[in-house]
């Protein structure tokens, strides 16, 4: 589709490149139009096939943001005296043989220059324009990045913003700001973990987990878990308890900031519980266990400081299969009845 769509806007240019005296603004681009100068684009040591879809690609870039695009041949040797028209950036494209492309910006608007190199030796003429039409059209946002901040907005430049940069700066601003601060990331890490249940069970273990970041503000998680009972006192004796087990969760963020989320979290988890019984005084014993199931809601909270975020939660838990272990008919103790699940520990983030 890409590669139509490049054959069929070049074509355009071509009668305008063929036309174009040396030194002089080759071709026009986009739809430049109103008093606003344009983006000049100059590119060097390329086919004039890729010349011409790195300018297109570029432009296209350019025109979702209502900026326009216009190709110049280079003036920097053999034409010192040559004006150039006037324009908000220019981009300078420079494709080796080797198949390297140093891309420079020097911006009009900040006053700054910034470079990058594009590796495109191993890529199709129209993944090579692509390519380094993103590349170019990222360096133009970096460098208008400060506008983004209202109180340097001011300071940015002596002359005023072209309304053209001032939109596609808003627009990444909102984008930002619709973001909602935390970079999303997929974590994996552990975290210790405290149930208490309303059985009278009291579990201390820990559990591995992995979580996604769905939306900034929206999380999914899965972990598996082991946990160890406190011992609890029978008149005969005690009952230890070992549970094993996974689930999953789902996370909700109400408040962000750019390292902090605050949010509601839901969780269900299935697992299998050993009691056994440890005897005293010549009385007997035995082990049994059977399946649990669990669901939670409660609070949860993350702190971001890459690569590591910390986080933490705490909710009730309602059971949905429940086992308990007995001394003759009393329930010594079990994972039954409402109860409180607790979490904190940190992972890692990439």
């Amino acid at each position: 589709m890409r590669a139509a769509v490049t054959l069929a806007r070049s074509a355009l240019a071509i009668p305008a490149l063929l036309a174009a005296a040396p030194g002089a603004a080759r071709a026009a681009g986009g739809a430049c139009s109103g008093d606003d100068p344009p983006i000049a684009v100059i590119v060097e040591g390329a086919t004039p096939a890729l010349e011409r879809a790195i300018f297109v690609d570029l432009a296209a870039e350019l025109e979702r943001t209502d900026l326009c695009a216009r190709l110049e041949a280079d003036t920097s040797a053999g034409a010192a005296g040559a004006r150039r028209a006037p324009a908000i950036a220019r981009v300078t494209i420079r494709v080796s043989p080797q198949g390297v492309a140093a891309v420079r910006v020097d911006d009009e608007v900040t006053h700054k220059r910034l470079e990058r190199t594009v590796e495109v030796a191993g890529l199709q003429d129209d993944g090579r324009a692509l390519s380094i039409a993103i590349a170019a059209d990222e360096l133009l946002r970096a460098s208008w990045v400060e506008l983004t901040l209202k109180r340097r907005a001011a300071a940015a430049s002596a002359e005023p913003v072209p309304p053209a940069v001032r939109a596609s700066v808003d627009e990444r601003r909102e984008a930002t700001d619709a973001g909602g601060g935390a970079a999303r990331a997929t974590e994996i890490g552990l975290r210790a973990t405290l149930a208490a249940y309303g059985g009278g069970q009291v579990q201390l273990g820990g559990a591995l987990f992995f979580r996604r970041d769905v939306l900034p503000w929206l999380a999914g998680s899965m972990f598996v878990y082991g946990r160890e009972a406190l011992p609890a006192s029978a008149a005969l004796g005690t009952v230890l308890g070992h549970a094993a087990g996974g689930g999953a969760s789902l996370s909700m963020y109400l408040a962000r900031t750019a390292r902090a989320r605050l949010g509601v979290e839901a969780a269900a988890e299935v697992g299998y519980v050993v009691f056994e019984g440890r005897p005293e005084g010549g009385a007997s014993g035995s082990s049994f266990g059977g399946p649990t199931a669990f669901g939670s809601l409660g609070v949860t909270a993350d702190v971001d400081v890459r690569p590591v975020r910390f986080g933490a939660s705490v909710g009730a838990l309602a059971p949905l299969m429940m086992v308990e272990a007995l001394e003759g008919d009393a329930v010594v103790t079990g994972m039954g009845g409402p109860g409180v699940l607790a979490t904190v520990g940190a992972g890692v983030a990439f």
